[in-house]
């Protein structure tokens, strides 16, 4: 036989076929990874819009109602009432619980902010505050409200009217 008898095989070896496996493999595993933290982060971008919501709902009852707020014992009629389907992207309706800002001590920290511990589906909503970063801080204006949120994956959302 001569040098040049031998038919050239068509095909791939075993090297090129497992690189080519351990590269798709790596594809799946970073996506698989990502893929939480985008969710994550589409669930707080929908939170933030249903807070953004919620201070607009209540500009409207303020200026129905001749600039005032609800009550504390208010908002919970004011929900149903004017925020038919508030829900959290989870699935589990939104709570609400207001109280006016007092403050303690030299801080103006609005006392009784959430727990950053757990996500329990509660907006906090202080009248006579505002928003400072992500805390809620006392003001004189009793029309000012701030509406504090623990968001999923990127700690306390304070947003204010």
């Amino acid at each position: 036989m001569k040098k040049g008898d031998f038919k050239k095989k068509n095909g791939f070896t075993i090297i090129e076929v497992a690189l080519v496996l351990a590269i798709a493999g790596l594809i799946f595993l970073m996506v698989f990874i990502a893929l939480p933290q985008l969710q994550r982060q589409q669930r707080d971008s929908r939170r933030r819009d249903d807070i953004l919501s919620f201070l607009e709902t209540v500009k409207k009852y303020q200026t129905n109602n001749r600039g005032m707020l609800p009550t504390e014992l208010e908002w919970d009629s004011f929900k149903d009432q004017y925020l038919q389907n508030f829900v959290d992207p989870n699935g589990i309706d939104y709570e609400l619980q207001a109280t006016e800002c007092t403050t303690t001590g030299s801080t103006n920290d609005c006392v009784g902010s959430p727990d950053l511990s757990a996500m329990d589906y509660r907006l906090y909503i202080f009248t006579k505050a505002t928003c400072d970063g992500a805390n809620a801080i006392q003001t004189s204006n009793p029309r000012n409200i701030a509406v504090l949120y623990r968001m999923e994956g990127s700690g306390m959302y304070c947003a204010n009217t």
